[in-house]
């Protein structure tokens, strides 16, 4: 371990750090990059080089009893290096730790080594300071709407485990000054993290709280790089592997390889959909598989390809071997999970549903529980032609649209359990635990209909906007590069572009419908000095922004005709129209036509 010098920005080596008082920073990293290690022993070799050159011109100064202030290398790095060393110092620490500058990330194994010793340096510093660029400290954290809840630091990935391990975190402003420690704000960490605050305190221990647990707090949470989601929680789950960047997803499903080796806790397997009400199971069974529904080809695996994936499982604990016996009325089956190319193997307790002639379901009891004590069972279904080998979730029946509905994951009430007892036999079954290595081509989405689901992207091509602006608009687009990300959780109100001329403002909302179709939802929302009744029957007024209310399914893009729609606004016609972008699945092109507007009523504005 690398720690900094307060005093005069050098480095000291430590072995041991648990041995040594040191401070330590958790910051969000500038999208522009931070000082790296490099910048600093640049930095370090330059003011060496100063001293030497004016070595003879310091002594003299001291003989005459006015010597200059002594360069460091402190006081020509960043602004939070100095401010991050000023306050250490202020606490009474020689040494601090910063992990731009602290790591030489040229080196694969140091940077490896660094990563899986990130949690215990943070858990062995005496305080941690959180420093929150985006937080001004005047006004209180509390508040309903405060930039403290806000914060960027409490959607990144690597912020996860710098908050839990350290005993004392000490929040600061953009200023630097102090906003709060997380033992005084721990009900507003909570709150905003989802964490309980007797784990952020350490009044309970991270290893009594279950996988899924711990895996739902670094749901949403982003990282640079996608490799980041897995190795930002090695600390969380007390598990080692080597880093290997480039590897994508592949990193998460070997994190949960890990840490099934290490955690026996079978709630890594209770994430995605889950159907709460298990009378339904015995009423209608509905077909095993949807061909274009996503969520059933990335849940049918054993094992999660985020944490996103566990974003509903925050209320899933896992339960002792002698309660499960209890409750299950068997034996616990201490399992033995073996990896080979078609799955994991082990043994499992198997319920068998048949529904239908030919057709039979599986549930597979797991030592976990909902927050009702409920026990928490899995959907297996085997595929046609197999032999001991299955896949996970199914497809049931509900009243409401869609007919069905796919679920992974099913809570069993004491009575259904108390049923389903005599049924229970503990059969070998191969699931399997990840996505396929050799995946398919995926066909021209020229050949193929598009969809218009979520997630998905947009783009705004640039002649698009270049011709807006020569229309008379200034356009605002949201998302980066002209590229809008749509994901599950983008609400169907959010502002995607905003349009602006002399007398009007459109303001175009795109997001995920609210139904459990996942459909692109767009619809426009704005001001305009006067509003006509349109000839067209696929043409629609541009409503108040005041009054905006989501429409299902009339804002769906799937419905439109030829994926283009109309819009009034005051004497002309805004044409929005979807089209495949360049044969990518998923990502659509959108372009916006200002067209005279044939009316033939003139009506009040819209209040």
């Amino acid at each position: 371990m690398r720690l900094l010098n307060t005093e005069d920005g050098t480095f000291h080596h430590v072995d041991r750090p648990r041995e040594h008082r040191y401070a330590i920073l958790s910051h969000v990293w500038q999208p522009s990059g931070e000082q790296t290690f490099q910048d600093l022993v640049a930095l370090q070799i330059e003011v060496v080089k100063i001293r030497s050159r004016f070595n003879l011109k310091r002594r003299l100064a001291i003989l005459t009893g006015r010597p200059p202030p002594l360069l460091c290398a402190l006081s020509r790095a960043p602004s939070k290096v100095r401010e991050c060393c000023a306050l250490a110092r202020k606490h009474g620490y020689r040494w601090v730790w910063i992990d731009s500058c602290c790591i030489d990330k040229t080196s694969s194994t140091e940077l490896s080594e660094a990563i899986n010793s990130m949690y215990e340096w943070y858990a062995a510093a005496d305080i941690c300071f959180a420093f929150l660029e985006d937080v001004s400290d005047d006004h209180d954290p509390r508040l309903k709407d405060s930039k403290f809840r806000r914060s960027r630091w409490f959607t990144r990935g690597w912020t996860l485990q710098e908050l839990i391990a350290p005993a004392t975190v000490l929040f600061v402003s953009k200023e630097w000054r102090p906003l709060g420690t997380k033992a005084s704000l721990a009900d507003l960490v909570e709150e905003i993290t989802g964490i309980g605050r007797d784990v952020l305190t350490h009044r309970t221990s991270l290893e009594s709280v279950s996988v899924a647990q711990r895996m739902s707090w670094a749901a949403k949470r982003q990282t640079t790089r996608e490799e980041d989601k897995a190795y930002s929680l090695l600390g969380l789950f007390g598990v080692n592997m080597p880093t290997i960047y480039g590897e994508g997803g592949n990193a998460f499903i070997r994190l949960q390889e890990e840490i099934l080796k290490q955690v026996p806790d079978q709630s890594i397997f209770a994430w995605g959909p889950m159907l709460r009400d298990d009378t339904l199971l015995h009423r209608n069974m509905g077909p095993y598989t949807v061909s274009d529904d996503s969520r059933y080809w990335q849940s049918r695996n054993l094992f999660a390809w985020s944490p996103d994936a566990f974003v509903n499982s925050a209320g899933i604990s896992s339960i002792a071997p002698e309660t499960f016996e209890k409750r299950a009325g068997i034996a616990f089956v201490l399992s033995e999970y073996t990896i080979s190319s078609y799955g994991m193997r082990c043994r499992m307790p198997l319920i068998p549903l048949r529904h239908g002639s030919e057709k039979t379901t599986y549930l597979v009891l797991l030592a976990c529980e909902d927050s009702a004590e409920r026990l928490v069972a899995m959907l297996l279904y085997p595929p046609p032609g197999s032999s001991g080998r299955y896949y996970v979730g199914h497809y049931v029946g509900r009243p409401q649209v869609p007919p069905y509905s796919y679920f992974r994951l099913v809570t069993l009430s004491k009575s259904s359990l108390e049923r389903l007892r005599g049924a229970i036999e503990i059969s070998d079954v191969c699931i399997p635990y990840r996505p396929a290595p050799m995946i398919k081509r995926t066909a021209p989405s020229s050949l193929c209909s598009p969809t218009f689901r979520c997630p998905c992207g947009v783009i705004v091509p640039t002649w698009v906007v270049r011709d807006l602006t020569k229309a008379g608009f200034y356009v605002s687009v949201s998302g980066v590069d002209n590229t809008l990300e749509i994901s599950e959780f983008t609400p169907p109100e959010a502002v995607a572009l905003v349009m602006t001329a002399r007398s009007r403002t459109l303001q175009i909302r795109m997001g995920r419908c609210q139904c459990r179709g996942r459909f692109l939802s767009m619809s426009v929302t704005g001001t305009t000095s006067s509003s006509a009744t349109p000839t067209s029957s696929n043409a629609s007024f541009v409503t108040d922004a005041h009054q905006y209310a989501s429409r299902c399914p009339e804002d769906h893009v799937a419905t439109w005709p030829k994926a283009y729609k109309d819009f009034a606004c005051g004497t002309e016609r805004i044409r929005m129209a979807f089209t495949p972008w360049m044969d990518r699945v998923g990502i659509y092109s959108l372009t916006i036509e200002v067209l005279a507007l044939e009316w033939f009523q003139k009506v009040s504005p819209v209040d």
